[in-house]
């Protein structure tokens, strides 16, 4: 059971020639903002000036390197940097600003890095690391600066389609962190499919609030903008509040974020919603039905009936959000859907640089990540009755493997087909991610429980704001028990239940009400799946930079 796409794709033969194409054509237009659109700008003009002559100036002065490193936070110079060493005939590799010290060493060790790139605020950090490595500071007033690797552009040097672009390390936490190698080709397969799926232009403008390391913000957020003469703002932080003064400054269209961003600014949203006058309260559920109903018949009603309550909530200017990188609740994209935003959810991971599946503008089907991008080709490995299996794929976006390691390689990719690792199914086309093979849960009686869906129960509930839900082995008996650890929505609680408060709440008494609710949602699914026993957390789940929740913390 399959899905994909057949077609002669013509690509540029590297990411180089892409953008000088596209920074030629575009001129004098804005490419990057910094600061949430209050810091300096740079024109297309500007980052190719700097491109050629800091490419230049590395490929003379750094020759017996094939990799250099790039480690800064987001700003106008990360992607200038990142283009500057392709052109030098060089291999990136983006490293994670907020790994720690020894995370950072081992992935700078790993690569066999002599020169790393790197923003003052970061030049401590790795000095303190190696005091062999050669720094190159984004900044002009040191006597490391990258001005002084400027130097007039020269001819421009060929580089093959086939040549690794950017060596992406997917754990900096082990003795031993993979490389994935992604090649021109590769990502410049994945912007064509982007291109050919969603109708971005030059008029678009992207608040870039994921880190630029992370494949799915470089790729979408960074190389897909330059791709067609869009403008980059880069948000000053990843608080929701900041977020949206970013998006209402700098008139942003299009957003691209992770489940837990759209999670916060929709529970802010909520929560507003709650509080309102009851009149107020009624008229949202009246209107909120109407656009649920027009949906159903293919009316996009909520971009008119709540075009005031947008407006207020400073997000008018956005055209399309787009998330990824971690399952998303579906009562979120509904949410956003039916108040008017486009709100588009897709599939992907490192090692396909990202993007394999995505829905359409005008082809949305909730609790599904969408159909297969032009190029790619996704199907089903061993269904079992429900039509649930390892999804695996194929195409020009998927990585030749992972550096040095053909162990690994050979497990990834077997007979052309990467083996991502994630459990779906098929329906018409459409893919549905179930969850993470390794995240497996096995009952007592042999049944298949997957946590994102015993998680999502556990979304619904207006009284959490996260949990993970993860397996133990029972102890002398076959199966494993169901364990969730529950972070609960203090101030919803408080308005519901007068036993709970939410500045001081008494732990007996939060328990109390935590077992009601998850008594109610436990009666909701089959009892196999019920939860067994949770645990509660006042703080926020531990989380990577990109905001995916550490699972193996709690498992």
């Amino acid at each position: 059971m399959g899905i994909g796409f057949s077609s002669n794709i013509s690509i540029d033969d590297n990411l180089c020639r892409s953008f000088f194409l596209s920074a030629m054509k575009f001129g004098d237009k804005v490419a990057y903002k910094a600061d949430g659109g209050t810091g300096r700008s740079c024109s297309y003009r500007d980052a190719l000036d700097i491109v050629s002559r800091f490419g230049a100036g590395l490929k003379a002065k750094c020759k017996s390197e094939t990799e250099i490193g790039l480690l800064s936070e987001n700003r106008p110079e990360w992607p200038i940097s990142y283009l500057s060493i392709l052109n030098s005939g060089k291999t990136v590799v983006p490293i994670d600003a907020n790994l720690k010290p020894a995370e950072k060493k081992n992935i700078i060790d790993s690569a066999r890095l002599k020169t790393v790139i790197v923003s003052d605020s970061q030049k401590d950090t790795i000095s303190d690391i190696s005091s062999d490595l050669k720094l190159i500071l984004i900044s002009e007033d040191s006597e490391n600066s990258w001005h002084n690797y400027f130097q007039s552009p020269t001819k421009q040097i060929e580089i093959s389609s086939d040549k690794t672009a950017a060596l992406i390390y997917t754990s900096g936490t082990t003795g031993n962190p993979k490389a994935v190698m992604l090649t021109h080709s590769n990502l410049l397969h994945n912007l064509n499919s982007i291109g050919s799926c969603f109708q971005f232009s030059e008029t678009d403008i992207f608040l870039s609030v994921l880190p630029l390391h992370h494949t799915l913000e470089c790729t979408c957020g960074f190389l897909t903008p330059f791709s067609c003469g869009a403008q980059v703002v880069f948000a000053r932080s990843l608080k929701s509040k900041e977020i949206v003064e970013d998006i209402k400054r700098s008139q942003a269209t299009i957003m691209i974020a992770v489940p837990l961003l759209f999670e916060k600014m929709y529970d802010s949203i909520s929560r507003k919603i709650k509080t309102a006058p009851l009149v107020r309260r009624i008229l949202f559920k009246i209107l909120f039905s109407l656009s649920w109903l027009g949906w159903k018949f293919g009316l996009r009603l909520g971009h008119s009936l709540f075009k005031s309550m947008r407006e207020r909530a400073g997000l008018s200017s956005i055209r399309i959000f787009v998330s990824g990188g971690a399952p998303l609740p579906k009562k979120i994209a509904v949410f956003f859907n039916l108040i008017g935003f486009t709100f588009l959810e897709g599939y992907g991971l490192t090692e396909t640089s990202p993007v394999l599946t995505a829905n359409r503008l005008d082809d949305i089907k909730f609790g599904s990540v969408g159909r297969a991008v032009p190029g790619v080709e996704v199907k089903i490995n061993k269904p079992d009755k429900n039509g649930i299996g390892e999804i695996i794929a194929r195409g020009g976006n998927i990585t030749p493997g992972y550096k040095d390691n053909p162990q690994a390689t050979a497990e990834l990719i077997r007979d052309g087909w990467l083996y991502t690792g994630d459990l779906g199914k098929l329906e018409n086309g459409y893919l549905y991610i179930t969850g993470r093979a390794k995240n497996l849960i096995v009952s007592a009686a042999g049944k298949n429980i997957y946590p994102e869906e015993i998680e999502e129960h556990l979304f619904a509930s207006p009284y959490i704001l996260e949990a993970v839900v993860f397996g133990r082995k029972k102890q002398n008996k076959q199966g494993e028990d169901v364990l969730a650890v529950i972070v609960p929505d203090l101030d919803q609680i408080a308005l519901d239940f007068s036993t709970v408060s939410a500045d001081s709440p008494d732990m007996t008494a939060l328990k109390k009400v935590m077992d009601k609710i998850v008594s109610e949602i436990n009666s909701s699914m089959s009892g196999y799946k019920r939860i067994n026993s949770f645990e509660i957390q006042l703080e926020e789940l531990e989380k990577t930079s990109t905001k995916k929740v550490k699972r193996f913390v709690y498992g």
